[in-house]
């Protein structure tokens, strides 16, 4: 398809299926676009036209440096694989949707796979996705890198995915596990996607990721029927974490859980614990809505369980509310918000006593392995967008020690803060543009990829913000 076709014929079916989210979602896009046409801090982004010329669709954006994405069976549970007719039946090409965790990013999506790519992923013979493995994949540079589109999909273009570096496997799973929030929106939120043919969407998955309480759940499993499988689950009443304009509260609806994951879950533990997870909502045409948890990124059971969970929440927050590339404020107010919080919701996060309950610095003991949280000498708090591990990947900064990473990462962080104030005379003299100079890198190169970077994050930042305002208008 041509560079806009994907696009321009995904909204034709997304506002046929679903016309009041496709236009929220076609609100916040030209919202986005504005902002970079009216803002010199963001990066800039490539716009996509409507079929006719007359107005903003979509946009794409691509990065000077390796993106990566995580893909177990549970995240791709929805993948599918079909015949994708173009230009009325003259040709017939393969399209694989697999829903990813967009790691870079900090959200889900769908990595849109044509032709030989499709069938050789779907291929059983040499699938890459055994029922228990999780795998982190890196799309590198390339002469056409990949792609992301804002109808949240990713084309992979000429970049061959790589398998990812242990080190930077085990840092996006921690992002995944306590750096990853996504409170149920209406509206086109960050991690909605759509599953589709040539013909029609089949499928509008809303991604939820928060805190649990299973409050009842069935014994019998119950059938049915997702991208033409058949889905075996239990039914459940859950009780989940949401948030509106500051304030923090559970609801209860009806949902189920993949049988899979029931099988791990005691009766016996459900009144002193809780689930880390992702919901999908799923919205046929035609079908009852159905919410599934599908991942459990973990199981709480003690105090230190909800304080860590808690911090990963408030800081994911912070964050995403602040303007600067990675200041969230302080220790002590973090602390502060984080046990408002908890007295907050306290009543419906029962857990067992356990020796964590008894420590009296358990807060700081959390805080301390939150990464990619990190706490500088003078008790300030900054968090580390997950795209600076690509950056640091292409400029071989990835790898240290403890104490020579966390170094790196606090002189990136001042230089980017630097990018904002001051020319390239002042950054290039400054201390951090010689701390990296120290380690090898071409400092002028290094400067300007350092200023890039630093649009890059507020865009992304800025691209969250937008999408997460819910709209009333739009259910």
């Amino acid at each position: 398809m041509t560079d806009a076709g994907n696009e321009q014929h995904l909204a034709g079916l997304f506002k046929s299926s679903f016309k009041n989210t496709y236009l929220d979602s076609v609100h916040k896009t030209h919202r986005i676009i504005s902002l970079c046409n009216s803002d010199s801090s963001y990066a800039s982004v490539n716009k996509i036209k409507t079929a006719d010329g007359g107005g903003d669709l979509a946009f794409k954006i691509s990065f000077e440096f390796p993106l990566y994405i995580t893909l177990s069976h549970p995240i791709c549970r929805f993948k599918s694989h079909r015949n994708y007719p173009i230009r009325e039946r003259l040709f017939i090409a393969n399209l694989g949707l697999v829903p990813v965790f967009f790691s870079s990013l900090n959200f889900m999506t769908v990595l849109k796979l044509w032709g030989d790519r499709a069938d050789s992923f779907f291929n059983p013979a040499n699938t890459p996705l055994a029922q228990s493995e999780t795998r982190c994949w890196e799309l590198p540079e390339a002469s056409r890198p990949a792609e992301y589109s804002s109808m949240n999909f990713i084309l992979q273009n000429s970049s061959d995915p790589e398998e990812a570096d242990k080190i930077i496997s085990d840092i996006y799973e921690k992002y995944f596990r306590l750096g990853y929030w996504a409170f149920p929106l209406k509206g086109f939120s960050p991690s909605t996607h759509l599953l589709h043919g040539r013909t029609r969407i089949s499928s509008q998955v809303k991604i939820s990721k928060s805190l649990y309480v299973i409050k009842e759940i069935d014994d019998k499993p119950k059938k049915f029927e997702m991208e033409g499988k058949i889905v075996e689950a239990i039914s459940v009443t859950l009780a989940g974490l949401s948030e509106k304009d500051g304030s923090y509260f559970f609801s209860y609806f009806p949902a189920f859980i993949d049988a899979e994951i029931a099988k791990n879950i005691s009766k016996d533990t459900l009144g002193t614990s809780f689930v880390n997870g992702v919901v999908a909502q799923v919205i046929q045409p035609k079908k009852p809505k159905l919410s599934i948890m599908t991942i459990i990124a973990d199981y709480g059971e003690s105090y230190y369980d909800i304080l860590s969970s808690l911090i990963g929440i408030t800081a994911d927050r912070k964050y995403s509310l602040n303007e600067t590339v990675a200041d969230i404020g302080t220790v002590g107010e973090l602390r502060e918000d984080v046990f408002n919080l908890y007295l907050e919701i306290n009543n419906k996060l029962k857990v067992s006593k356990t020796l964590s309950d008894t420590v009296s610095n358990s807060f700081d003991i959390a805080l301390n392995a939150m990464f990619p949280i990190i706490v500088e000498d003078d008790q300030k708090l900054i968090m580390i967008h997950p795209l600076v591990w690509g950056f640091l990947k292409k400029w071989r900064l990835v790898g240290k020690n403890n104490a020579e990473q966390k170094e790196i990462l606090i002189n990136l962080v001042k230089q980017m803060e630097l990018s904002d104030k001051g020319g390239f005379s002042k950054i290039f003299l400054s201390d951090s543009a010689e701390f990296f100079a120290g380690l090898g890198v071409k400092k002028s190169q290094f400067v300007r990829a350092v200023g890039r970077l630093a649009k890059d994050i507020r865009l992304c930042k800025m691209i969250r913000k937008v999408l997460e305002v819910s709209e009333e208008t739009y259910a």
